[in-house]
């Protein structure tokens, strides 16, 4: 993605700003650690060049979704599944402001709207709430996030994901990118059993957080 010098600069630190022309790119690879690159003069950013947390690239919260009006996925998260807040995309947006910024080509690291990401993000979140909301009154899910290890493609993430739901997921969130998963399960199905079907089929898994 072309990025202008304009928003190289708001978020290069001061000792670099003498390297910014024409002719950067901004990575938009979960997986890369490189942030800014010109391969025309050989010059490359990495997150730790990066004065900005890049959210997309980070794997731990806070992760910046929208830099204009400063609404992190961990608060998109809280807002969805947590308050059923909203039933949509255009409500989410709505009411966490989230992507209606005016300033992106300075406040995004991108130099661009965050809706080239954000509404997939959502509407993930948004499915996740609906079959939680789905599920009879007695029956209580539960969020887990689990990192996992040994993915080398999406296709890994295919049959993590397999695994995971095999075990007793009711959905599941896999990232490749990311290195993690996001699961909702039933009271009856423990951590333990996921891990173990994500290590059967030759991953390494670890809860990181159970909600």
């Amino acid at each position: 993605m072309k990025v202008v010098p304009l928003t190289l600069g708001a978020h290069l630190r001061a000792e670099d700003w003498d390297k910014i022309d024409n002719s950067f790119y901004f990575c938009p690879s979960r997986e890369c650690e490189v942030v800014y690159f010109s391969n025309s003069s050989g010059v490359y950013f990495t997150k730790e060049d990066v004065k900005t947390r890049v959210g997309i690239k980070e794997k731990e919260e806070p992760k910046p979704l929208c830099y204009c009006n400063r609404v992190t996925e961990e608060m998109l998260r809280r807002a969805i599944l947590e308050e059923r807040c909203c039933s949509s995309v255009e409500e989410v947006q709505s009411k966490t402001r989230a992507g209606k910024g005016r300033w992106c080509v300075v406040t995004n690291p991108s130099g661009r709207c965050c809706e080239w990401y954000l509404k997939d993000i959502i509407s993930e979140m948004l499915g996740m709430a609906k079959l939680a909301k789905g599920q009879k009154k007695e029956e209580r899910l539960r969020r887990l996030e689990l990192e996992i290890t040994g993915m080398t493609c999406q296709g890994c993430a295919s049959v993590v994901q397999g695994a995971l739901e095999s075990a007793g997921a009711r959905e599941a969130r896999v990232s490749f990118a990311e290195g993690r998963a996001e699961v909702l399960v039933s009271e009856d199905v423990s951590a333990q059993e996921l891990v173990r079907a994500v290590e059967q089929a030759g991953y390494g898994a670890e809860v990181k957080r159970e909600v």
